[in-house]
Order: structure tokens, then C-alpha cells, then sequence
């Protein structure tokens, strides 16, 4: 008798839990990457501007490039927040766990003004379908007056993914490249 009603009970969970699917889009978010190595910077204080995202990468589609380049976003596995404000807010993050420096992102929460400025902006931003997840662009630095030498820096990185971890293996990757760039920004950027 426990037995069956055992089985009968696992059926009705089985029957319920599909019975919530809806055709609801998935929603995927980038997992925390492993804690890095400090990375000493001569200032205090670090204002992120809003990262620019090229529009294919700033829809909450998740978009994959094919061998010839053509990118498509899918309609179904979606991230879970605005994409423009995720990579600004875990790039921010990413910055303030490497300096150990106050980071914030536009507008600018504190009374003091910060020392540097930074903007990101990226030209590339895409998984590829081969399994590299890219990201191209340039970052500018701004110093506060006689702080340091403003600079523009171009940057080409990537991060590998298992194409057959799906759309989780995507979000892994986009995690990796944006501590990558922060490792970035701190190393060379902000020297």
C-alpha cells in the first residue's frame, strides 16, 4: 500500500510539474567567477560608466554567432535581467573585489567625487556557436586632474565554453570574460 501510494504520489508531482511550464521563457544569469589575486591601483575611488553594448548583446535574447558570423538570439532562453545593467553591475563588482577600491556605477552614489572614470565600450559581445564567447572594444580612463594620464586602451579577450552545456555554459562564459576585463581595466587601465 506505501508503495503504491508512493507511486501515485510521484506521478502527481510529475503531472504538476509540467503542468507549469506555460512556454515561459528560460531566464539565465552569469555565475560568480572564482575570486582572483588583488590587483594594486593608485587610486581610491573608481566610477564605472554604464558599459555600451553593441544592440544584438543588450537584448534579453540570448545571442549565439554561427560559423559565418550571423548572430541569432533566441527567443526562449532569455537572461534574467537587463542585460546593459548585468554586465555594469558584475563589472563594477568585479573591479571593487580586485582593487579592494570604493567602485560604483553612473550616477554617482557618494558625496566625494570618485578619482577615475571609466567607459567601456564594446564592439563585440557574443558566444559563438564554436564555443568561444568574445568581447572586443575599448575602455577609456579618466583621471581626476593630477591624479594621472587619461588613456584609451583596446581590448580582445575570450573565453572558452562547452558547446554541450547549452545556454548555461554561454552564461559561465560571459561571467569569465567580464572579471577578465575588470582583471584588465586594473592591470592596464589603472596603473
Amino acid at each position: 500500500m506505501i508503495r503504491l501510494i508512493t507511486r501515485i504520489a510521484a506521478v502527481c508531482l510529475l503531472a504538476l510539474a509540467g503542468c507549469g511550464d506555460g512556454g515561459e521563457p528560460v531566464r539565465y544569469t552569469a555565475s560568480e567567477p572564482a575570486p582572483a589575486a588583488r590587483v594594486s591601483v593608485p587610486v581610491r575611488s573608481i566610477a564605472l560608466r554604464e558599459v555600451s553594448l553593441p544592440t544584438h548583446a543588450a537584448e534579453e535574447g540570448i545571442s549565439v554567432a554561427d560559423s559565418s558570423g550571423a548572430i541569432t538570439a533566441s527567443a526562449d532562453r532569455i537572461w534574467a535581467d537587463d542585460p546593459t545593467r548585468a554586465v555594469t553591475l558584475r563589472l563594477t563588482n568585479s573591479l571593487a573585489d580586485l582593487t579592494g577600491r570604493v567602485v560604483a556605477s553612473d550616477p554617482w552614489p557618494l558625496r566625494e567625487t570618485p578619482d577615475v572614470v571609466v567607459e567601456v565600450r564594446m564592439e563585440e559581445f557574443v558566444a559563438q556557436a564554436s564555443g568561444r564567447f568574445v568581447a572586443t572594444g575599448r575602455y577609456y580612463v579618466a583621471y581626476e586632474e593630477g591624479l594621472g594620464s587619461d588613456r584609451a586602451i583596446s581590448f580582445r579577450l575570450a573565453e572558452t565554453y562547452d558547446t554541450d552545456s547549452g545556454f548555461a555554459g554561454i552564461a559561465g562564459a560571459r561571467s569569465r570574460i567580464i572579471a577578465a576585463l575588470a582583471r584588465d581595466i586594473a592591470r592596464r587601465g589603472l596603473r
